[in-house]
Parts: structure tokens; sequence; C-alpha cells
């Protein structure tokens, strides 16, 4: 994400007709769920959230406040994602956001939760983001990163069966939303621990077996999705999606 790329051309993948948006829901709300259980088990008291997006982890991270949290800071880049924000949501007069490059933001303030929840794959330097915005963790804080993963379970089947050239190539779809690499388990740890962060629990955002168009095809009930939601928990190794929770 270089300050020279204006973020307005990718608001489109955040509407509900995107092709993507119903496992974007799925996988979103597991990892906010997962946040949630973590605040109010340390309780944390205040939130800092890089990106806007789909509007599901923000949310239900700002249901929270005026209850178990104080403040909740979101910075975005695109001025449309933070518009269509102020008119979708019911929260925005309780959420404090800031209309800027990640990059760019500097505080004085410590933050008890720092997500970044499918941010590393589109900026320039990853570790630098990272590293960056571990200095604004509070000491006992935790640090939340997700992303998507290139050896998800229906990747590693297409590579196998000769439909996919590489599990690392980036499809058109990618780089329409702004994609600049894929990760794996240890890739995305390793930018963790190379950032100075120690890695309190790695778990898994869905397990998906076959393609997007193959699950809406199928149109799988709620306890299917359910299912592969809690099998994504155990196996992040071949899950679609990783989240990392890390600290000083």
């Amino acid at each position: 994400m270089s300050n020279k790329e204006n973020l307005d051309n990718y608001d489109k993948a955040y509407d509900s007709g995107f092709k993507y948006n119903d496992e974007n829901s799925w996988f979103l709300t597991r990892y906010a769920q997962y946040m949630s259980q973590s605040i109010d088990k340390n309780k944390f008291k205040n939130i800092l959230s890089l990106g806007i997006g789909h509007h599901i982890v923000s949310d239900i991270l700002a249901a929270k406040l005026d209850k178990e949290i104080s403040k909740y800071v979101i910075l975005e880049g695109s001025k449309s994602i933070i518009d269509k924000f102020a008119i979708k949501t019911s929260h925005k007069d309780k959420v404090e956001v800031i209309h800027t490059y990640f990059e760019d933001y500097e505080t004085d303030e410590k933050f008890d939760v720092i997500e970044m929840g499918f941010v590393l794959e589109h900026v320039d330097d990853p570790e630098f983001i990272v590293k960056k915005f571990k200095s604004f963790l509070s000491e006992k804080g935790s640090m939340f990163i997700g992303v998507p993963n290139a050896r998800s379970l229906h990747r590693l089947i297409g590579f196998e069966a000769g439909l996919l050239e590489d599990v690392y190539k980036l499809s058109d779809y990618d780089h329409q939303l702004g994609h600049k690499r894929y990760f794996d388990l240890e890739s995305i740890s390793k930018v963790a621990t190379n950032s100075g962060l120690k890695i309190e629990n790695k778990i898994g955002l869905l397990l998906k077996p076959i393609t997007t168009n193959q699950m809406q095809q199928l149109s799988w009930s709620g306890n299917v999705i359910n299912a592969l939601i809690k099998l994504g928990d155990i196996n992040p190794e071949i899950s679609n999606c990783i989240l990392i929770e890390a600290k000083l």
C-alpha cells in the first residue's frame, strides 16, 4: 500500500455483491469473535484497527464500547470507505475514524489491542508495518494479524490436480483487490517474530475444501459452514485464512 495509491479504487470489493462476500463474512466474523473473547479475558480497554473493510469486524468491536472498552480508533486510507461506514454503521458517533495511510500514522498513545486483519497482503513492507505498530502496543496488550493463506486446502488440491500453477501466484482477483503477496503459516509467523513479537496463538479461519464457485453452487447449510469454521480453528496450516495473536 504505497502513498501513491488511490485506495478508493478497491472499495467495490467491500460491497455485498462482491464474489467473495459470503466467505469474507464467515471468516471475518470468526476473526472478530476471537478478538472479542480475548478482550473479555484480558480486560483490554482500548483498540486500534487498521482499516474498516467490510464493517463486520468494526461493528463487532464497536459494540463493546461503553461496556468492555473505552476507546476505539480506526485508521482508513480510503475516503469513500469512510463515507460508506458513516452511512451504514450504527456506531459512528462512538468510533474515532482517522483518514490516513498506515505508514503515516503517529501517536504517543498505547493500545491494548492493535488489529490488522487482512492488511499485510496489501502493503509494500509488512515487517515495517508490524514493527511500526508494535511501538503503539501496550505492555500487556495483543496484536492480532489476519491474512489469506496460500496453502489453503482448496489451493493445495487445485495445485495437485494441475489446476493451479503455483499456490503463491496471485490471481486476477487478487490484483483487483490490491494484493501484493500470499502468506502461509510459516511466513506470517516469521513476519511477527522478526518484528520482535512473541506469538501466543495461531488459529485458522475457515477450512475451505473447494473453490468459491463450487461452494456457491452447493448452497451449504449453516451447520456445514460452522463445521468448516471449527475445523479451521485447529488446522491453521491449511485453512483459508490465518489469525495470529502476538505480544511484546
